[in-house]
């Protein structure tokens, strides 16, 4: 039985697309587009938790500065608590960064003017050379909720009480038998939505037969994936539970594959015959084998901007993706690897790095996501600068594509990020500010 919301989000975008276009799509207004949420989110989409840094990179008493949907926020780990504030002094703006002063166990002083604040909630505390100013106990600066999880930091980014953090990452991430290990986070230099569209594109699997990973394991990657219409509607699941994750998963093997193809040639000039270099010399049952085993993999994508790979790179191992807004021209890449294990030994392998680089991060990370890098910023300048967006010309692999845009413009829980937030205009004292930090280390 195929899925209703897939089936929906097929009808509302086939039209768009020549290829698919239904004989009886009849005209649209000129410009309409159901995804507009999407092409807005430029920074991002607000009321989100998101992953920031690493622990591992964030130790007793230090500080650093990030970026997500463009806010920056100052981390500290004081006491073995993660705290995030806002990095700008209520008084005249100056960053806090520049020396983060504790000079109590719960607050944190601007050095500039002496402007103190709780680090609970945000609020002055005192103003150390004028502590019976009228400013005393009102809001100052903006204090984020932290959760810290499987070595990574997330904030919550909006104005609503957070939901759990179990609603924006993708399922299975948070199980106890779930052990990851995560990669440094690259900055990568193009927008987010192409990272995010990038990490499950049908047609981009041609850019992986020159990875170090396929070459030395002798892996021909195809020309790219071509989905099998007919079945689409069976094949790609979204979910979209009131409480629960919203995303899709699709298997790589229900789609059409190819490894070689023919270029016509021109007038008197001969067809030119192709093969991707791995498959050169492999028989046709062997690549139909390769098909339906290797390539036996589940791609999925949760909002507001995760993926999960599985299996992938190797048997019992799975890869997971977030790409997290930075500005308008880049975003976070944070990726990491997971494995289910059954004892705190077998956890402590994994989640150390003693297995987890082996086994995940040397063939991922290292052999085979730089493509993924390399194609995202190659594209970017076409979105970023030249109306991409209003520009592209999509084939009948770019279904999937619209689908999500539009999936994730009718589900997405809150409103895009916009310069306002950037510029730190936003609630100063947010409704889940006495719990700010719901998770210790």
């Amino acid at each position: 039985m195929g899925n209703p919301i897939t089936a929906t989000l097929i009808e509302q975008t086939c039209r768009y697309i020549p290829d698919v276009q239904p004989a009886d799509a009849g005209t649209r207004p000129a410009g309409e587009r159901p995804w507009q949420k999407w092409l807005d989110a430029t920074l991002g989409l607000r009321d989100y938790w998101y992953p920031v840094e690493l622990t591992r990179n964030l130790g007793e008493g230090a500080s650093r500065v990030v970026t997500p949907l463009g806010e920056e926020i100052l981390l500290m780990r004081r006491n073995g608590r993660v705290h995030a504030i806002e990095n700008r002094c209520c008084h005249r703006g100056a960053r806090l960064s520049e020396k983060p002063l504790c000079l109590s166990d719960d607050t944190v002083t601007c050095w500039v003017h002496t402007f103190t604040y709780s680090l609970e909630d945000g609020s002055i505390r005192t103003i150390l050379n004028m502590p019976d100013s009228k400013l005393v106990g009102r809001p100052g600066i903006k204090v984020y909720p932290v959760e810290e999880v499987k070595g990574l930091i997330f904030v919550f980014i909006g104005d609503i009480a957070p939901p759990p953090l179990a609603q924006d990452v993708p399922p299975g991430f948070l199980d106890e038998d779930n052990a990851v290990y995560v990669a440094e986070i690259d900055i990568v230099h193009s927008n987010w939505r192409i990272g995010c569209e990038g990490s499950f594109d049908p047609a981009h699997h041609f850019i992986h037969n020159w990875s170090t990973f396929a070459v030395d394991n002798r892996l021909p990657m195809s020309l790219g994936w071509v989905p099998d219409l007919d079945r689409l509607a069976d094949v790609i699941q979204y979910a979209a539970p009131q409480d629960g994750p919203k995303g899709f998963t699709r298997c790589a093997s229900d789609t059409a594959m190819r490894f070689d193809t023919t270029i016509p040639g021109r007038g008197e000039t001969p067809d030119t015959h192709y093969t991707v270099p791995m498959a050169r010399g492999l028989s046709e049952e062997r690549l139909r084998e390769l098909q339906e085993h290797d390539f036996e993999i589940d791609v999925a994508l949760w909002l507001p901007c995760g993926t999960r790979i599985s299996p992938w790179p190797s048997p019992g191992v799975s890869t997971g993706e977030f790409f997290v807004p930075r500005d308008a021209n880049s975003h976070y890449y944070v990726q990491y690897g997971c494995r289910k294990v059954g004892s705190e030994a077998e956890r402590k392998a994994w989640e150390s790095g003693e297995l987890g680089v082996p086994l995940w991060k040397v063939p991922n990370v290292d052999g085979f996501t730089k493509e993924d890098i390399e194609a995202r910023e190659a594209i970017a300048k076409f979105y970023d600068a030249e109306s991409g967006w209003d520009r592209e010309v999509l084939m009948g692999c770019d279904l999937e594509l619209l689908m999500w845009r539009r999936f994730a413009s009718e589900h997405a829980r809150g409103p895009v990020q916009q310069e306002k937030h950037v510029q730190g205009r936003f609630r100063k004292q947010a409704p889940c500010a006495a719990a700010s930090n719901l998770n210790q280390a």
